[in-house]
């Protein structure tokens, strides 16, 4: 009911129009006055619709409504505020009305407050700029507009929203239902029925200078693109001019005044059409924005910093165990993952017994601090660290993706049976490849988690990218921007992915935490540490107090199911605990191995850097590989798990020589493609002036 251009509010407003001509006497023929050909067929008019249509296109594959979900929000702060039970309660039309318009006024709210700052930030404001360059004014105009600005919108209504309808649904309701969500929907039908689309348009409609303090009329909206100095920054407002009035950006025009719309040059003069064609429009916000950013680091506000360099390099020694651990972790999740029964019989399921599998990506998260504390020391700039994180993760990610969607169309059509329910999950290719390529299929602050197809094991990558972010907003940001980002990042990846941040925060403590070197018995303490972690680790494992910690985290959640709230992190203790004796361990490993000098490796160390090597590749790729070869191998093959066991190995290692070894030579492709990019666009905006 919000899609202005739909055929019932277009006809809503051919009849408004007609009486407002009617009343105006005007001497033009009505359709020639409704639809003059100066405005319909200006080339303006013609991007307008290259952009609704791309709008279109973007909405289809979920773009615009991946980040627009304010009544899930809602929903589970309801859901916890209520301790878990959702029960149905009386509702006078007294409180659907009241909850209805504070969560409109909420929402228009955020509208203003995401309008203002697309005006007022210099790196936003050339998303925005797509709208503002048209320079007539139709329906259609209310499209016209770059992809990002709806992202960014939408995003802050369902935090915002999401937050506040939840609150005063529990204090005036105490449920969602059709009468609370309906109730908003009702307003904006009456908001969009009465002329909204009146806006955007060369029709103009005053509502007089008492009810423009209240509601923007489609004049003050009209005003708001006009190129005049007088009318710059003004009228900000989506359905409410309350918010200019408080915050004094209203302007109410005394009289019609003759508007020229555009972009202009600051002065008032308008300037030629900055975005000319659809691919000008898509691609040069991009480039400005980043010019904008650029502009304002060099300035050195003290938004990001450098962060500390390394002041001790990784020993061979130390680089060398941290490889034999990041192998061993890669094998023992494919031991534990061939042990089910469906893949083995059950001939192994003392695996799945251990959860050599779970325990395996435990110590890969604190393999991961460590490496990462290194590279950002090593990075010591938010680009280049951002670009050697995105760069590493995407060369494997991607061709992954592509091989789980190939993988699973051939397995599934041979022998579905070979894709068992909890273990396979079918997704639209645009939701999966959305999902997948964003890395936050496992962020249930995003939205609900999904499993990509066969590939279950991506969801830890998930975890990988949300930490990497968050541990990159803590080192390099500063200030405001870096409160601002956690915050939002927080909110972003969820429960699952927070309960596990601190397990991997001990990997990094294990890189920051420098050698005292000048300490007595500092050998003995460190083989103390290298080996009487292991053995605690075994005693630990043996005695029970994984499913202890479990059983108590089961306690502490109730009458919350532990595995809905926290997914992959269930056992959340027995992890965190884990990491704990791994990073004791790799603390006197450190000491150990601080003198190791450099000297040529022999097989038994490459074998291992080698199988180190395919290690990411061996994760994300063996999952949707063991189900395909379950479903076309012949279950009376002779040394079937021999064979299912070495194909495996064979197709990641494969796969790793083609997309994880060569990351140099992908950093560097990029590097050039980046630059090509700029050129491009430079070259673009050249010829579009």
């Amino acid at each position: 009911m919000n899609v202005r251009y739909s055929i019932f509010y277009i006809c809503c407003t051919i009849i408004i129009a007609f009486f407002v001509w009617k009343l105006r006497g005007s001497p033009e023929r009505f359709i020639s006055w409704l639809v003059p050909k100066r405005i319909y067929a200006h080339r303006s008019n013609l991007l307008d619709i290259k952009l609704f249509l791309a709008s279109r296109l973007f909405i289809a594959l979920g773009i615009m409504g991946a980040v627009f979900f304010p009544t899930t929000v809602a929903y589970f702060l309801l859901h916890w505020l209520n301790g878990g039970a959702l029960e149905a309660s009386p509702t006078s039309w007294t409180q659907g009305l009241i909850v209805t318009m504070i969560i409109v006024a909420t929402s228009d709210f955020c509208k203003y407050w995401a309008h203002r700052a697309h005006h007022e930030m210099p790196f936003l404001w050339p998303f925005h700029a797509v709208h503002h360059s048209a320079d007539v004014l139709t329906p259609l105009t209310v499209q016209r507009t770059h992809p990002v600005e709806p992202i960014l919108r939408n995003f802050l209504i369902t935090i915002v929203v999401g937050i506040v309808q939840g609150f005063v649904l529990y204090a005036f309701v105490g449920q969602i239902n059709v009468v609370t969500i309906g109730g908003a929907n009702a307003l904006y039908f009456m908001f969009n029925a009465l002329g909204a689309n009146f806006r955007h348009s060369h029709i103009w409609i005053s509502y007089g200078r008492v009810l423009e303090h209240i509601l923007i009329s489609p004049a003050q909206h009209q005003i708001h693109h006009s190129v005049a100095v007088k009318h710059h920054d003004k009228n900000y407002g989506s359905m409410f001019a309350l918010w200019d009035w408080m915050f004094g950006t209203l302007y109410i025009p005394t009289e019609q005044e003759k508007l020229t719309f555009g972009v202009s040059d600051g002065n008032g003069q308008p300037v030629d059409q900055p975005y000319p064609t659809l691919v000008a429009a898509l691609i040069l916000p991009f480039k400005e924005c980043w010019e904008a950013i650029a502009a304002k680091l060099k300035q050195n506000t003290g938004m990001t910093r450098i962060s500390t360099p390394n002041k001790l390099t990784m020993s061979e020694g130390f680089s060398l165990w941290l490889d034999v651990l990041r192998a061993g972790a890669a094998l023992m999740v494919l031991f534990g993952h061939m042990a089910h029964i469906r893949f083995t019989r059950g001939d192994y399921y003392f695996l799945r017994e251990w959860n050599v599998a779970s325990d395996a990506v435990a110590v890969f998260f604190v393999l991961s601090g460590v490496v990462i504390a290194y590279a950002a020391g090593r990075d010591q700039t938010l680009g280049r660290y951002a670009f050697n994180r995105v760069t590493r993760v995407f060369s494997v990610l991607f061709p992954a993706l592509l091989l789980t969607l190939a993988f699973d169309a051939i397995g599934t059509r041979i022998d579905m049976s070979a894709y068992p329910d909890g273990y396979y999950q079918e997704l639209p290719i645009g939701e999966f490849l959305w999902r997948g390529l964003t890395v936050t299929n496992l962020w249930t602050g995003l939205t609900d988690w999904v499993r990509l197809g066969s590939n279950g094991p991506i969801w830890s990558l998930s975890y990988e990218v949300g930490f990497y972010l968050l541990f990159g907003a803590i080192v390099f940001l500063k200030g405001a921007l870096r409160a601002v980002v956690l915050a939002l990042l927080v909110l972003l990846v969820g429960i699952p992915v927070l309960a596990m941040f601190p397990a991997w925060l001990l990997g990094v403590l294990v890189w920051k935490l420098t050698p005292r070197t000048n300490s007595k018995n500092l050998m003995t303490k460190a083989w103390c540490y290298a080996i009487g972690s292991i053995v605690l680790l075994i005693g630990l494992k043996t005695s029970g107090i994984p499913e202890l910690l479990e059983y108590l985290t089961i306690l502490a959640l109730k009458p919350l199911n532990h595995h809905n709230v926290l997914v992959y992190s269930n056992e959340v203790l027995w992890n965190t605990l884990l990491a704990l004796l791994v990073a004791v361990h790799l603390l006197g490993v450190r000491v150990l191995t601080a003198n190791t000098a450099s000297r040529k490796e022999g097989w038994v160390s490459r074998c291992v850097r080698w199988i180190a090597g395919c290690s990411f590749s061996l994760y994300v790729v063996h999952y949707p590989t063991l189900h395909l070869l379950d479903a076309t191998l012949p279950e009376t093959l002779p040394g079937y798990d021999i064979w299912l066991l070495v194909l495996t190995l064979l197709i990641c290692f494969g796969f790793a020589a083609l997309f994880e070894r060569p990351l140099r030579q992908y950093r560097a492709a990029s590097l050039a493609a980046w630059k090509w990019f700029i050129g491009f666009t430079f070259r673009l905006s050249k010829t579009t002036q």
